[in-house]
This record gives structure tokens, sequence and C-alpha cells, in this order.
């Protein structure tokens, strides 16, 4: 018989096993140590627990379940410790058990209208100005073009968090790479 601990993580609750809540709150107070300069510290931090609460999500979709030490380790290995992140190594992907995947958003940091044809670009790592030049033209064709625009400028969601962006280029959603978009902000 093992004790459990109800923790939040970003808003939402999980049962963890004793020695799972140790491990991943030891994982959590290195990695607020690790950027505790940063001037960001807070939003990084909730970015890294609400992708450790989409990892729990994705591996116990049926609400219930105890989270144990081999899910969090999982967890901690996917998103990088701060040793990793200190001395630059990472894990060959090979080793990693997490694929990363492009996510449609709208791109609210290169945007000229609603973000659209910035997100599409980031989507398919090809120039936005081909959309826009593609949406104008058929605009004129019809009003196609602006149909669809509309259609996309409320169906995509825009990428507000840094999570939401690291998925919107196709990039893994790491500490490291959670903690390199902030010093790239400045």
């Amino acid at each position: 018989m093992k004790k459990t601990l109800t923790v939040s993580l970003n808003g939402r609750s999980y049962e963890l096993e004793e020695d799972a809540f140790k491990m991943l709150d030891e994982y959590l107070k290195q990695l607020e140590s690790y950027f505790a300069e940063d001037a960001g510290k807070q939003e990084i931090l909730s970015d890294i627990e609400s992708r450790i609460a989409d990892h729990f999500d994705e591996s116990n979709r049926v609400r219930g379940v105890v989270i144990g030490a081999d899910e969090v380790r999982r967890v901690i290995e996917i998103m990088g410790t701060p040793s990793d992140i200190a001395d630059g190594e990472k894990v060959p992907k090979a080793e990693k058990p997490h694929r990363s995947y492009r996510k449609l958003y709208r791109n609210m940091d290169d945007k000229v209208l609603g973000g659209v044809c910035s997100g599409m670009g980031c989507y398919w790592n090809v120039e936005p100005l081909l959309f826009r030049i593609i949406f104008i033209i058929s605009i004129f064709w019809g009003g196609l073009g602006l149909l669809v625009y509309a259609i996309l400028w409320i169906a995509v969601p825009p990428a507000l968090t840094t999570t939401q962006k690291l998925e919107m280029r196709g990039e893994e959603v790491t500490a490291e790479n959670i903690g390199k978009s902030f010093e790239n902000k400045k």
C-alpha cells in the first residue's frame, strides 16, 4: 500500500504516489532555481507545468489513475533536466519516446490582419507572403479567399502561450526550449 497525494498542475488535479510527488517536486524546485534570474521566471515555470500536465493527460487518458514514479521519470526525461540545459547536452532523439509535431495556430507575433497566413507559413515552413498573395488573388476570384480567410480566422486558435508557439514551429516543448524562447524575447 502506497500513500498518494493530490497535486494541482496548471489548474488540473492529479493523484501522485508519494515517491512520484517527491521526484516531481524536486524537479520543479531545480527548474525554479535554474530560471531564478530570468525575468519571465513565473511564465516559464507555468508553461513547464502546463506541458507536464499535458504529458500526464496523454499517458493517463482514464481519470482516477494514480501517477507513479515511472511516469514522472518518463516526463522528466522528455522535458529535460536543468543540468541538460546548462551543459547544452540533449538526449538523442532516438532515445526519446516523445515526437514533436506541428500544430496550426494563428501567429500573433507576425500578423498583418489576423495572423492566419503567418500561422500557415509556420505550419508548412513557407514564407507567409506566399499565403497572403494566394488569399489576395483568390479574393478577386469570386471572393472565395475572403470566405476561407474568415473561416480560418474563426476556427484556428491564436498561439498565445510559449508552448503553443513552440508547437506552431514544430519544436519540442522542453524546459530548455521554453527557457530559450524567453531569452530570445529580450
